[in-house]
């Protein structure tokens, strides 16, 4: 995006003072920008002539229906008290995503992160305790969004078989090293898949898409996968990802803590609960999906290991979350 700051591109300049009022003074080449830097076409951190820090990011045009839901996603959030989902800011016009030429724009407050140390973060119950607080927040405060945004729902099960039929013909090896796993969620996962209560979901929660004052979480980023999903979906990712880090993972603090906090308050279903170490499973093929994309040889090797691990311990596994079958 640097091109558009040039010292000489005063139209590009004066637009961006125009839709939000800004007094541009400079580029914060200086700062790191958490989150995933693919999901935009670029992104900077603007500061203002008053010192304050924006991130401002650019789409392309054929983003702008997915970025324009999360917007309104994330408002209706803040209208209904979670002020962790870090709000974007609306233009002089009242838009999210104002265009200028090609490409649509969206603007927010920068903030920065401590960050957490990883592995570490896996011992830590506050962490987990935190996490299981944002996604009880989040299940209040996203009561009656399809009545504001409308979000297709999401089937793993249907994103796996599509996975397989493409890995069929593009990368065979592959398709016959994960068959086994397909055929474990297959004796009955499957089956109850489609019965799994729904509600709203961050859709990549993970530790990389916060915002940390050290162990606190001051926001959470990076909503471009927010939907209708089954109601485990936010947490079996978490604990998939923390799985991955280190397998040891799954029975530590920072797991134990966040699990036991979501089963108090009831935040998933008794269904969603029985079947919640294969919905992690399960998950998994959608990061898979992305190391085939990238052939990523390594992660893919990686991936098997760890969907080993979990098809070989689930009922140990299930054993110390308390989850009877």
């Amino acid at each position: 995006m640097q091109e558009f700051f040039d010292a000489t591109n005063q139209e590009f300049i004066q637009w961006l003072n125009f839709q939000w009022n800004i007094e541009f003074e400079c580029v914060r080449r200086d700062i790191d920008i958490q989150g995933s830097p693919e999901r935009t076409l670029s992104r900077v951190v603007l500061q203002d002539k008053d010192g304050t820090l924006f991130l401002f990011e650019k789409f392309s045009k054929n983003k702008f229906q997915i970025r324009q839901n999360v917007a309104k996603a994330i408002e209706h959030l803040n209208d209904n008290g979670l002020k962790s989902a870090l709000l974007y800011q609306k233009s002089n016009y009242g838009e999210f995503l104002p265009f200028f030429k090609d490409a649509c724009f969206q603007l927010s407050f920068f903030l920065d992160s401590t960050g957490i140390k990883r592995p570490d973060y896996l011992s830590s119950s506050k962490i987990g305790k935190n996490f299981a607080l944002f996604l009880i927040c989040l299940s209040r405060a996203s009561a009656n969004i399809e009545t504001k945004v409308f979000f297709k729902p999401f089937s793993i099960k249907k994103y796996i078989y599509k996975l397989f039929s493409e890995m069929k013909i593009y990368d065979n090896m592959v398709y016959q090293k994960y068959l086994p796993f397909l055929a474990f969620l297959e004796k009955e996962f499957m089956d109850v898949h489609d019965k799994l209560p729904v509600s709203f979901c961050h859709g990549d929660l993970h530790p990389l898409n916060v915002i940390w004052h050290h162990d606190q979480i001051r926001a959470v980023i990076d909503w471009e996968f927010a939907g209708i999903k089954p109601d485990i979906y936010d947490a079996a990712n978490l604990v998939g990802c923390a799985g991955i880090e280190n397998p040891d993972g799954l029975g530590m603090p920072m797991v134990i803590t966040f699990l036991k906090k979501i089963r108090q308050n009831n935040l998933f279903s008794e269904t969603g609960w029985r079947f919640f170490p294969e919905y992690l499973l399960a998950l998994r093929f959608a990061w898979l999906s992305e190391w085939v994309k990238k052939k990523d040889r390594q992660m893919i090797e990686m991936e098997e290991a760890y969907m080993g691990i979990l098809v070989n311990n689930m009922d140990i596994i299930r054993q110390g979350w308390g989850i009877k079958k």
